[in-house]
């Protein structure tokens, strides 16, 4: 490979196969069940490791654990696309996941919770990725805003649900982590089922390297960016909302329920941010999208303990700035084409693993020394930072990606 190869002319509008759209639906019905007992176990992790811990500050390097092994983990997918069949390593990789569940259950101890955490983050990194991967090499680039809308609402929407589950099955006991592993086992059947779907295509050897993830990444800053912001928005917010709200004087079952409202708002965003993208200018939505980063939890800290005024902002906060995920994915999609894509996600995918590293164990920290607004301040500094480079580079006479 000479150089990063991009595509961004607008290709003619034509009618989906059927196995193409089999392929799509296969990948977005398992990645939304993984998302729905991901919802359920986010607060079985943070609200047990609460009450052994009271440390926001453990709970932070525990989600930031989770972010390494997405940093380690997904610079190898592109070679495994290169060995194996997609189809096979993803099925692998959801049997390990699923596994890791109840062995938290299992281990109720902080250090095993570290180790099983680790093993099980690398094989969902894994499964999204590669599902990314499939989603966009299939989705047609006139649709392509709208598909991965749906595919990030397919992600909220289980989330959401899945904090709904956590409403009612509570956190005490076997059952709520039986549960949430029978969901994971499910999502396996649509690759089981649905074998006529169309394959994507696989990486060469040449774009497997590690060099081209990331040259891709340092040639479309703008667009690693928004990985970069969400995945510290989504990673602190799923795990640290729920602590935040009970320092502030509510319940644990209130907190569930002012997750619930984000993970609600998370859903209900992401299709029209798609079809946005598909219908006005992709970089004017990105500048409004992380303004609403910022603003956001600045709003939040100024309300104090009134929970429905919070819990209304955090579905606004979590639903549009979220949806910067799916605004970055059809760019990604629209720039990078075949075997490179996979290199590209991978680089996507990296950025998004940087900022769930960098941002939770900051975020604790200063919940811990500010409490709790210290949370909200971090929060709102992230928006700040994804504004500022967003902005500059708009306004450098053309939009870089």
């Amino acid at each position: 490979m000479t150089g990063i190869v991009t595509a961004s002319t607008t290709m003619a509008p034509a009618a989906m196969s059927r196995s193409q759209k089999q392929g799509i639906i296969t990948a977005i019905i398992s990645t939304g069940m993984i998302a729905l007992a991901w919802g359920l176990s986010s607060p079985l992790i943070s609200q047990h490791l609460e009450r052994m811990t009271a440390s926001g500050v453990t709970l932070g390097w525990l989600i930031s654990l989770a972010a390494v092994a997405t940093v380690l983990a997904t610079p190898f997918v592109p070679k495994l696309m290169s060995w194996f069949a997609p189809r096979s390593v993803l099925v692998a990789c959801l049997l390990i996941g699923t596994a890791s569940i109840p062995a938290l259950k299992i281990f109720m101890f902080p250090a095993a919770w570290f180790l099983i955490k680790f093993i099980g983050s690398c094989a969902f990194t894994i499964v999204f990725v590669i599902a990314e991967i499939w989603i966009n090499q299939l989705a047609p680039e006139h649709l392509r805003g709208r598909i991965m809308g749906m595919y990030g609402a397919a992600l909220a929407g289980g989330m959401g649900i899945g904090s709904g589950l956590a409403v009612l099955t509570g956190i005490d006991g076997w059952w709520p982590f039986i549960v949430c592993a029978a969901i994971n086992s499910f999502s396996i059947l649509p690759f089981l089922i649905l074998r006529r779907a169309e394959n994507i295509v696989p990486t060469s050897k040449e774009d497997a390297r590690f060099g081209v993830m990331f040259k891709i990444m340092l040639a479309a800053p703008t667009i690693m960016i928004c990985a970069v912001v969400f995945g510290a928005i989504e990673q602190s917010i799923i795990y640290f909302l729920p602590v935040y709200d009970t320092r502030l004087g509510h319940t644990e079952h209130m907190a569930r329920i002012m997750l619930l409202f984000a993970a609600f708002g998370n859903a209900l965003f992401q299709f029209p941010m798609g079809v946005l993208a598909d219908k006005m200018n992709r970089k004017l939505l990105t500048i409004i999208l992380m303004s609403v980063a910022f603003i956001g939890p600045l709003a939040m800290s100024m309300v104090g303990s009134n929970f429905w005024v919070l819990a209304i902002l955090a579905f606004f906060y979590v639903g549009l700035t979220t949806a910067l995920y799916t605004v970055g994915l059809v760019q990604l999609g629209e720039r990078f084409k075949g075997h490179q894509l996979s290199a590209a996600n991978a680089g996507f995918i990296v950025a998004y693993g940087i900022g769930s590293l960098i941002v939770p164990p900051l975020a604790g920290k200063m919940m811990d020394i500010y409490n709790p607004q210290g949370f909200m301040w971090t929060m709102a500094g992230l928006g700040l930072v994804g504004l500022v480079v967003v902005t500059l580079r708009f306004n450098n006479g053309r939009f870089r990606r």
